[in-house]
């Protein structure tokens, strides 16, 4: 199969050095035909962001390392993964079970909005691993617009990962259809969205306390404990539309000519959203030496948990030209979700019917360059998450100093939540808990300090968690009744000296309560590389880059409920994983080869990812992406 991926990316290089002409400023002229933008709140406000065509450091494109720099997982592709930096783990939702999944959902977090002048489409194709257990993925754009207003689109994305050990390899899929119109007066936004992922459990290798691989045997020979199996889906549709009232300004372009500018006053906007998420875990026969305790008297184990949400959102705002004395926007609106619960209770599937409503506004100004700020307030008025909260605001300022550019950023928020339904009652074949948890009170205050020219970026967070909700040792969930803070600094400093760069980024957190919350001390990634431009089409970019983080009791995976738990036995860290790459960029082409987990090849160490799990051993790993713009 190498040999056949090798030849394939020849052919394209070929292919490409004969295909279309293109600029050697193709990137920017790349983003004057497409834009893209996200959206940010349930309100549609798109957030503009860059197209994806940067041409450095495409090996690191995989959804584990855009996570996060430290990320505890099973060891492949696709597996369940928790981030080791506090701040950059997802905010909880209401099904506990999704946590581990965040990074490869195609959700309205991850989806991208399109508007382009000619037909966009991209391929993406990285494999790697060794001769026997490859890992694929490979991933399908394709986005154009009917005509100025209306644009459409759809993605793919396929995952088939079975991994360096037994029992572990994932399936995965996900797929979405988009699409947009941007009229004078209506405006809308829609995306509809399927994941299906599919993993085996194993529990981890045996006989940690000896090593990875005692015995120098093949990887996937080593003893694992169980052979589970877990199903996740979640299946999105979400519609954002809004209309428009205005008025038109005249805009002059010369002494000898005007055009008219349509300035929207008043937004009147609906957002409706309905997911649709269940998962399960399966064992052919009952695992009882793994678990502390089986419940059923069935001779297998098929736990099921879902949760179906209809939201629909209201919102009325006044936009920032509506006061020409007082330049902001007010945004006033109602929120009602009504949500379905169900698991396996006593062998027998039961739901809960629940509902929320809840009211709130928005004072903001985000046109201007020099400064700007964005404040929500709400309130949960009924429904069983009455009392709820959130407060929350961020300030951005940006100025010259000489000829740097400053960028101030202040934020924070302070919220009260009631805990999911799934931690104050579950069962299960191996867990059952019945809880009468507190609401969980949060408060956080951070802030940026950038200098874009000088590759200088420094964010400080730090957070108060009250009654926080954790997995104790046993994976059940408990709830602390004090009080635990975080505080984090995050400096990302990048050097270039003529064709060689240096990235650098380091984390330091503390936890006050690291029996309660366990945190890596420090969390560095560094990346050296050459870059230069070879016979004048060619972008290359060789380097190595290295990810570390101190020893720490990291909290181990419980593959019954997907959960993260804690645990007081096993130190990980302190550890160094390096990777040696080649990156290349032709016109419309980026490919890449690395060897991942290079320094496993001449180093010792205990390389876990988590308790039981390691991380992959030395492989070689390749990479595609082809965009094509007809």
């Amino acid at each position: 199969m190498k040999k056949n991926v090798i030849s394939l990316v020849f052919v394209l290089i070929i292919f490409s050095l004969h295909g279309q002409t293109v600029q050697k400023n193709q990137i920017v002229q790349t983003n004057q035909y497409i834009k893209t933008w996200h959206l940010t709140s349930p309100f549609g406000i798109a957030d503009s962001i860059p197209v994806d065509t940067v041409p450095l450091d495409f090996q690191d494109g995989n959804p584990i390392d855009r996570f996060s720099i430290a990320n505890s997982y099973n060891g492949n592709i696709g597996s369940p993964i928790q981030s080791k930096l506090y701040f950059d783990r997802p905010a909880a939702t209401d099904f506990i079970f999704s946590a581990a999944y965040f990074p490869y959902l195609m959700n309205l977090a991850h989806a991208t909005f399109y508007n382009t002048k000619t037909p966009y489409s991209n391929l993406n194709y990285t494999t790697g691993g060794s001769t026997y257990r490859d890992e694929d993925n490979i991933k399908f754009l394709f986005t154009a617009n009917a005509n100025q207003k209306l644009n459409f689109g759809t993605t793919l994305d396929y995952i088939y990962s079975p991994g360096e050990y037994s029992n572990q390899a994932v399936q995965r899929f996900s797929g979405s259809l988009f699409g947009s119109y941007n009229g004078k007066h209506y405006n809308a936004t829609g995306l509809i969205s399927t994941n299906n992922l599919s993993n085996y459990e194993n529990g981890g290798l045996q006989n940690t306390a000896d090593g990875i691989n005692p015995f120098n045997i093949s990887p996937k020979d080593i003893p694992v404990n169980i052979t589970g199996y877990s199903n996740y889906k979640y299946n999105l549709l979400i519609y954002n539309h809004q209309y428009t009232i205005g008025f038109d300004r005249p805009i002059r372009i010369n002494l000898d000519s005007v055009r008219m500018e349509y300035v929207p006053v008043t937004r009147f906007t609906h957002t409706f959203k309905l997911e649709d998420i269940h998962k399960r875990y399966y064992e052919n026969s009952l695992e009882k030496s793994f678990y502390t305790n089986t419940y059923g008297t069935a001779a297998f184990t098929n736990d099921t948990a879902s949760l179906q949400t209809m939201t629909n959102n209201f919102s009325i705002s006044m936009d920032e030209e509506f006061n020409k004395l007082m330049k902001f926007g007010l945004t006033a609106f109602i929120e009602n979700e009504i949500q379905r619960y169900g698991y396996t209770q006593d062998s027998l599937f039961t739901s809960k019917l629940k509902s929320n409503t809840k009211v709130g506004g928005v004072l903001s100004k985000q046109r201007g360059q020099r400064f700007k700020y964005n404040i929500l307030g709400e309130i949960t008025l009924l429904g069983f998450k009455t009392g709820d909260f959130q407060f929350k605001g961020n300030v951005e300022g940006n100025f010259k100093l000489w000829k740097d550019s400053i960028s101030l950023v202040a934020n924070g928020f302070v919220r009260s939540d009631q805990p999911s339904m799934f931690l104050q009652q579950y069962e299960s074949n191996h867990f059952k808990w019945m809880n009468n948890f507190n609401k969980t009170y949060r408060t956080s205050v951070g802030g940026t300090f950038a200098i874009p020219t000088r590759l200088l970026k420094l964010n400080v967070s730090i957070e108060n968690i009250t009654q926080l909700i954790y997995f104790d040792d046993k994976a059940l969930p408990k709830q602390y009744s004090g009080n635990v803070q975080v505080l984090a600094g995050n400096l990302r400093k990048d050097f270039v000296f003529g064709k060689f760069g240096l990235e650098n980024n380091v984390v330091y957190q503390i936890s006050s309560q690291p029996g309660i919350l366990p945190l890596p001390s420090w969390a560095l990634y560094n990346n050296l590389y050459f870059k230069d431009l070879w016979f004048n089409v060619l972008t290359v970019q060789l380097g190595v880059n290295l990810r570390y983080q101190s020893s720490y009791y990291a909290p181990a995976y419980m593959p019954a409920t997907g959960q993260f738990y804690n645990q007081s036995n096993i130190l990980i860290g302190n550890y160094p994983m390096m990777n040696a790459y080649a990156n290349f960029h032709l016109k419309q082409t980026r490919f890449f080869l690395q060897y991942y987990h290079v320094n496993q090849l001449f180093m010792k160490g205990n390389y876990y990812s988590m308790p039981g799990y390691p991380l992959n051993p030395a492989i070689f790993e390749m990479g595609l992406s082809w965009n094509f713009y007809n």
